[in-house]
């Protein structure tokens, strides 16, 4: 029997195994590189709260009362905010830069939505000033106003000498005065600011008597939804990476400092808009991840996790498919909570309260288009 096949095949097992140890050195001299690398940020330590369960008794206990939610339109892909027109026109940015409008017909029922303008960035927070004009907080280019002809007006976009890094959603007083956010001086949602869990956002307000614009606070965990109380005493802002609503005193005997208003909510708080009663109504973009608490109670986990390239992690961080929204009283306490359990609506935004509706806005990575559920079916 010839020993020459037995020869190439011991030759080409040799070169396999040569490879798979030059691989495998290859795979262990990049493990040993990355974790020596020094960290981007230095994570902050923090024990979350346990996340409120869905299952207990009580206003978290899941339900389906989003599952029914009926599209409005989706030629809007991330409606991020929704707002009203005297007309009850429903407004609503794209993140593309347009701002689109939908009008309803005696029915009810919604005619296809127009673009009314277009700022050539990101619109995020909407409101109606009581000129008529379009009050628009864009993350790209600032505080915006934007005219019945759809003309655009940056109206700041600096503060204390320094940019607006990114601003997110705003409510504006029966003074004129604008509260809006400056979500992070990040400049962008980045994996990394989750895992450094340090304050980076703030509350603005602009005066348009004046046209200043004041820092209220600062040091906040991603600066999110804006909502001023209906009797104007307060103002709520989101504080995302920590669960939380926390109140800024206008007036009385607390005016000018802070307060939590609600905390260990049961996911990302994003938007706030309050309806007629006084409550608040809170979109919640995805519920808890529990990586991400774990995560900040091991700072040195965080830290490895923030070497990773972001574009490595934008699936990592996508919403739960689990659509929430919250709803708080004047206190603080938790009404109720909505939810869709199936995912056929998540990443939710905005929950606002409109002729008998409930509509319901996302962001990337959630669903698409505007969608609204009847508040008392």
């Amino acid at each position: 029997m010839s020993t020459e096949p037995m020869q190439r095949r011991r030759s080409t097992r040799q070169k396999v195994n040569r490879w798979s140890l030059a691989l495998l050195g290859i795979i262990v001299l990049g493990i040993v590189v990355f974790l020596l690398i020094p960290a981007p940020v230095n994570p902050a330590l923090w024990s979350a709260p346990a996340a409120p369960s869905f299952e207990n008794e009580g206003p978290w206990k899941e339900n389906s009362k989003l599952s029914s939610a009926e599209l409005v339109t989706d030629r809007v892909k991330y409606p991020e905010f929704i707002t009203f027109d005297a007309e009850g026109r429903l407004y609503t940015g794209d993140s593309d830069g347009k701002i689109y409008r939908v009008a309803f017909d005696t029915t009810g029922k919604a005619q296809p939505a127009e673009v009314f303008a277009d700022t050539h960035g990101t619109p995020n927070g909407l409101k109606f000033d009581a000129a008529g004009n379009l009050i628009v907080a864009d993350i790209q280019k600032g505080l915006l106003s934007i005219d019945p002809e759809g003309n655009v007006e940056v109206l700041t976009n600096q503060v204390e000498e320094g940019p607006i890094y990114l601003a997110n959603e705003l409510d504006i007083a029966k003074d004129g005065s604008i509260y809006f956010s400056d979500t992070s001086n990040y400049g962008k949602v980045m994996f990394k600011e989750i895992a450094e869990n340090k304050p980076h956002g703030r509350l603005l307000k602009y005066d348009p008597l004046t046209r200043e614009t004041t820092v209220l606070l600062r040091d906040l965990y991603f600066a999110n939804g804006v909502a001023l109380s209906a009797e104007e005493d307060f103002v709520l802002v989101a504080e995302s990476y920590h669960y939380q609503l926390t109140r800024y005193w206008l007036k009385g005997a607390k005016q000018g400092t802070s307060d939590l208003f609600t905390e260990n909510i049961a996911g990302f708080p994003d938007n706030i808009t309050r309806d007629a009663q006084g409550h608040f109504w809170v979109g919640v973009f995805t519920t808890r991840l529990s990586f991400a608490d774990y995560m900040h109670s091991h700072p040195w986990l965080a830290a490895t996790m923030s070497k990773v390239p972001q574009s490595l992690l934008n699936g990592a961080s996508r919403p739960v498919k689990h659509g929430l929204v919250a709803e708080y009283g004047l206190e603080g306490e938790l009404v109720t909570s909505w939810h869709d359990p199936e995912g056929t609506l998540y990443g939710v935004t905005t929950a606002v309260s409109q002729g008998g509706y409930l509509y319901l806005g996302t962001a990337p990575g959630g669903s698409q288009g505007v969608h609204r559920v009847l508040l008392n079916p």
